[in-house]
């Protein structure tokens, strides 16, 4: 047997020994689900979710927004170890956000304007791609390019000091191509789900019928996360 052989056969081994160590440390679904439900984990989720709310409140706290709807997703996903790959970084690890959505009228970087004045107000910090000086210069040139073409409506991101946190503000006047939100199904790797999805249909023929624009201000974060055993 040649040595190119040799070489070979040993480097098969090799990878046939990783991949057969990592699946059988693979979480189990019962294993999985478990500490999804377990009391640390949901004093995680409780505890995020009170933060999230007061950031988002304090962003948009006496602004000229009309509260409409209130979307929040709390997921929890088994690790996955794809043979050919390197395993994820976690066994398990879970997930909260929350968006809120509020109609709005008249001149709306006026609004954006107010939203941005209470985010930073709140400590947060507007990364330098999404601030508000590329939402007026957005308006100035009517969501076009110098061809003409079409810009997508650029929305506000800030970052959260001393938090794993971020928040996002997008708006829109089209609410005709927002779709219904669909509840994630409990299908291997997911464990854990709690969500509140937002039915547009209902709010387009609803609370949004006599709205100019539809802003949305939302945040997520990991609150809970088992790391993979090194």
């Amino acid at each position: 047997m040649t040595s190119r052989r040799l070489a070979r056969l040993a480097t098969a081994a090799t990878l046939v020994l990783a991949l057969t160590a990592c699946v059988s440390d693979a979480p189990t679904r019962e294993e999985a689900s478990r500490e999804a439900y377990s009391a640390a984990a949901r004093q995680a989720s409780a505890s995020s979710h009170e933060r999230i709310s007061t950031l988002l409140s304090a962003v948009t706290q006496a602004a000229p927004l009309r509260s409409v709807a209130t979307s929040r997703e709390d997921i929890c996903h088994a690790g996955d170890t794809n043979t050919l790959w390197p395993h994820d970084d976690y066994r398990i690890r879970c997930d909260l956000s929350e968006t809120r959505y509020f109609g709005a009228d008249g001149d709306i970087l006026d609004v954006l304007r107010e939203v941005d004045k209470r985010a930073k107000a709140a400590g947060l910090m507007p990364t330098t791609t999404s601030a508000i000086e590329e939402i007026e210069r957005y308006l100035a040139a009517n969501g076009r390019t110098d061809d003409g073409l079409l810009l997508p409506e650029p929305g506000l991101s800030y970052l959260v000091p001393g938090h794993d946190l971020t928040v996002g503000v997008g708006w829109t006047r089209d609410i005709s191509t927002l779709s219904n939100q669909a509840v994630p199904q409990l299908t291997w790797r997911t464990v854990f789900v709690e969500a509140n999805p937002v039915d547009f249909d209902t709010l387009r023929s609803g609370l949004l019928r006599r709205s100019e624009y539809l802003v949305s201000v939302s945040s997520g974060t990991t609150y809970y996360e088992v790391p993979w055993p090194s």
